[in-house]
């Protein structure tokens, strides 16, 4: 004999609260312009999948990645001075 099921618990017993809160991260748009870039497919996928497995706008992981390669650039004063 099968064992009826209980539904006294009402919706809120079917649903269960979010047990981990994420924080949704921001770019400041003060500091933005909007640009628009051809990115090679590959690069494009794997950024892509960087983005979605950190939890990150595809925009903030492309901003971190040229962080880290300006902060890395040898001769990023000579650079800027010649290009002002």
């Amino acid at each position: 004999m099968t064992k009826k099921k209980d539904f006294t618990g009402g919706i809120d017993g079917l649903l269960q609260p979010s047990k981990k809160k994420t924080v949704k991260p921001t770019i400041d748009k003060e500091k933005s312009v909007k640009a628009t870039y051809y990115y090679n497919q590959d690069q494009l996928q794997k950024i892509k999948a960087i983005a979605f497995y950190d939890r990150k706008p595809i925009g903030m992981v492309i901003s971190e990645a040229l962080d880290s390669y300006i902060e890395s650039y040898p001769d990023l004063k000579k650079a800027i001075r010649i290009f002002k």
